[in-house]
């Protein structure tokens, strides 16, 4: 059976953290403010969330894949567009907006980095070892 090794266990709990908090964050939306869009994320985000505290062996590519997604790519188009907005003089700047972003994609190469870094995965036997004397 292979699992995911975390290595650094701060890392790891900093995952669980921010999966939890937007998975909680969506929950609310769709909850609160009927913003059924949110189902999505919540079963991405629950997905991924189950395979880390499992530490799958899928958890490792989960995490990078969901990073590079949802928080870089997805990120970096918000950022672009609007930008592309603010220079065709269609859409006022909003800093915060932009800030936002840049932080996101930040966010999402730390954490493919330290992924990358800090995630293995190894063969885990569930069988004792025989001793031959």
């Amino acid at each position: 059976m292979r699992k995911s090794i975390f290595t650094n266990t701060v890392f790891y709990w900093t995952i669980i953290s921010i999966l939890s908090a937007l998975f909680l964050w969506n929950l609310v939306l769709v909850v609160g403010y009927s913003q059924f869009l949110g189902l999505l994320p919540i079963a991405i985000q629950g997905t991924i969330l189950a395979l880390v505290v499992k530490k799958h062996e899928y958890a490792r590519s989960g995490i990078k894949i969901w990073a590079i997604l949802f928080l870089i790519v997805s990120s970096s188009l918000k950022l672009v567009g609007g930008l592309f907005g603010y220079v065709a003089g269609s859409v006022t700047g909003n800093l915060e907006s932009y800030s936002l972003s840049a932080v996101s994609i930040l966010v999402g190469i730390a954490i493919v980095y330290y992924t990358n870094k800090t995630v293995r995965i190894d063969i885990i036997t569930d069988e004792p070892e025989a001793s031959y004397t």
